[in-house]
């Protein structure tokens, strides 16, 4: 572990989620990586409620992560 869980995320996977987040959500770069890294404790406590989801970054949470973030802002505003 790096201490930065969005360096703990593969290169490509890393910068796959956080383009779609940006592109999705319309936000910048800084923001699109500050939602990731919010999202690790999140994604973990789902894991370990009984494998709800995926490991954090696994191919579940790089493609669904981006997805669930759209839902999310179209269903607030």
């Amino acid at each position: 572990m790096s201490g930065d869980v969005l360096n703990d995320l593969p290169s490509e996977s890393r910068d796959y989620v956080v383009e779609e987040i940006q592109r999705r959500l319309d936000i910048d770069r800084g923001a699109a990586e500050q939602i990731v890294r919010a999202s690790e404790p999140f994604w973990n406590a789902m894991e370990d409620a009984g494998g709800l989801v995926d490991s954090w970054g696994g191919g579940e949470f790089i493609m669904l992560l981006p997805r669930v973030l759209e839902f999310i802002r179209s269903s607030g505003t």
